[in-house]
């Protein structure tokens, strides 16, 4: 009898596991949603299998549903189009040489910096700041998107000698969100996507912001945000709560490069887990509720779904729609944080390396969008809890 009760309990964990795995679900989030005549409708999603991002879906991928009626993907002309066409990611790093105290240390993280910089700017513009215990962050140099070649080392930060060797971790941080947000309303972009990338070898010693103001920023803050830790276990743990979206690991400073080049992995792959579809309405009047369902096989062969809806008005719908026209999204910050505080812009000058210089206040790109200061509370129509 206990023979065959332990054998039950052994399916019954088979099976409970063997349908979590089968039927695992997908998290599917509208960030962005956007309808207009004459029938285009368009949503901005991001798509992620628990923590980890999901970079690896296609047309095929995406089942359409107004008002719970299926569409023929082929006749509205479903299609994906390029994020670049009504979005703008963008990414700051920030670099803690509180404890390079060498010239091989400086040299070991400006050439692991410059790897980040190298594999993130083909989608993402870059600006790197380094930190100590100082008040104010250090701005290294502005890196364009782009192919343009990158130095094999950053030398203004190789050659920053630190002011202070006390570690200003959180008040970095701080900063870091808004120098973010100041780039990210430079261009006249309706939906802008903010990546914070902390490189730390340690936590905060100086005390000039306190943990709690520092988690207060980070839950009120929709960046993305990825941690670098170096060394042991309290690190670690440490900077696993401030990176959120991840956390990459190098065993020391001198071997910054390892962690660096995780972190770029992490990042772009967090930009490849967006997906703009775009399509054309059947609809001709009335208010639908569209309902985006995301379906995918795993290599291990598990399926998963996972669902976003978002509700839109259909007067004055008509023939035709040109599904790969750019959607014309609400104007939108995805951001609470504060104004930013001017950087420090003492010697040494940022990096000169043309073209991969800036300002440290890009002035604004001109195109057809208007820019208006983001709402209170970011967001565009209200919508519903992601299906799973």
């Amino acid at each position: 009898m206990t023979r065959r009760f332990h054998l039950f309990l052994a399916l019954t964990a088979w099976l409970v596991s063997g349908c979590s795995i089968l039927f695992g679900g997908l998290d599917v989030e509208s960030v962005a949603s956007s309808a207009a005549p004459p029938s285009n409708v368009a949503v901005y999603l991001a798509v992620s299998d628990g923590k980890e991002p999901v970079t690896d879906l296609t047309e095929q991928s995406f089942h359409l549903y107004e008002n719970e009626q299926p569409l023929d993907g082929d006749e509205v002309k479903l299609t994906l189009l390029d994020r670049d066409v009504a979005v703008l990611h963008r990414v700051v790093l920030l670099v803690d040489v509180s404890t390079a105290k060498d010239d091989n240390s400086r040299r070991q993280l400006a050439r692991g910096a410059a790897g980040f910089v190298a594999a993130v700017r083909e989608h993402q513009a870059v600006t790197v700041f380094a930190f100590d215990g100082s008040p104010e962050l250090k701005l290294i140099g502005e890196y364009p998107k782009g192919n343009a070649t990158t130095p094999e080392e950053l030398t203004a930060l190789s050659s920053y000698q630190s002011k202070d060797p006390s570690r200003n971790l959180n008040g970095a941080i701080l900063k870091g969100l808004s120098e973010l947000d100041a780039r990210l309303m430079t261009e006249k972009k309706p939906v802008r996507v903010g990546t914070l990338v902390v490189f730390a070898t340690g936590p905060d010693l100086a005390g000039r912001t306190s943990g709690e103001a520092l988690s207060q920023a980070l839950d009120n803050t929709h960046h993305q945000v990825v941690a670098v830790a170096i060394g042991d276990e309290t690190t670690q743990d440490n900077l696993a709560v401030i990176g959120r979206n991840g956390v990459a690991h190098s065993p020391s400073v001198a071997m910054a490069g390892i962690g660096l080049d995780e972190a770029a992995a992490k990042v772009n792959a967090l930009y490849g887990r967006y997906y703009l579809v775009s399509y054309c309405s059947p609809a001709r009047a009335g208010k639908r509720r569209l309902r985006v369902e995301v379906q995918r096989t795993t290599l291990e062969g598990d399926e998963q779904k996972g669902s976003a809806e978002v509700d839109f008005d259909a007067t004055g719908f008509g023939p035709g729609c040109d599904p790969t026209r750019p959607p014309r999204f609400v104007e939108q910050t995805a951001t609470e944080t504060k104004p930013a505080t001017p950087a420090d812009t003492s010697q040494p000058a940022p990096d000169q390396h043309k073209p991969d210089t800036g300002t440290t206040k890009p002035e604004p790109k001109e195109d057809d969008d208007s820019i208006v200061p983001p709402p209170d509370k970011p967001g565009f129509a209200p919508l519903s809890e992601p299906k799973k």
